[in-house]
């Protein structure tokens, strides 16, 4: 930590995802800011899905989410996506693109056959 100290790291944060890295009864999420030359605890706050902690270098909440940390846009109070809820969303989107795309074709396709027999 000292190190990070000595370049001016504003805040410095320790998670142990399994549980069983601290001893027993120490937070799995800590964070740190730095205040005059050392690091400080950031204290959590409870919220709903558990103890929280702001990290204002980020300008976001941090709390565990299972194995992984979540974040949280504190200006708008929703969850930052982890890269497969990404994932999922880009896929449902293409997949709405494409029946959406699909049924214009058919309603074109309708469209002319009407304009065939109707001149």
């Amino acid at each position: 930590r000292c190190r990070y100290a000595a370049m001016g790291v504003p805040e410095y944060w320790m998670f142990d995802p399994k549980g069983g890295v601290y001893p027993p009864g120490t937070p799995r999420l800590q964070g740190l800011k730095l205040a005059d030359g050392e690091y400080l605890p950031l204290p959590p706050r409870l919220a709903a899905g558990g103890p929280m902690i702001r990290s204002e270098a980020l300008g976001l909440d941090v709390r565990v989410d299972g194995e992984l940390l979540r974040f949280r846009d504190a200006a708008t109070g929703r969850d930052v996506p982890h890269r497969p809820e990404l994932q999922a969303a880009a896929e449902r989107e293409a997949a709405a693109r494409s029946a959406a795309e699909a049924r214009v074709a058919q309603l074109e396709a309708a469209l002319r056959r009407s304009r065939v027999r109707h001149p």
